[in-house]
């Protein structure tokens, strides 16, 4: 399976990479991810990440990861400087490869 992290801004990196963080955690042995930041000529970066797991229960994925950011989320509503930023989940997308 592949899960795409699609356009994340800069402001919510920190966030992205603490939800990273848990999934490898939880996937040491079968979890690969690729994380890449573009830089246009025109806009803002951004970066996205590719998360390669075996098999294909697409929605057991999608569920796992969805669990992870509202855990992550909750965290950065507890931030006492306010210096997170909350993580997009509309930007996952995943797929059969």
């Amino acid at each position: 399976m592949l899960a795409r992290i699609l356009d994340i801004p800069p402001a919510q990196e920190a966030t992205w990479g603490a939800v990273l963080s848990v999934l490898r955690f939880e996937h040491r042995d079968d979890m690969k991810f690729h994380w890449r930041a573009e830089r246009p000529r025109e806009g803002a970066p951004f970066s996205f990440v590719e998360v390669e797991l075996p098999g294909e229960d697409v929605d057991a994925l999608r569920a796992e990861i969805g669990e992870v950011v509202d855990m992550v989320n909750d965290i950065v509503a507890r931030d006492p400087l306010n210096a997170m930023v909350r993580a997009d989940p509309g930007l996952v997308e995943v797929l059969v490869s």
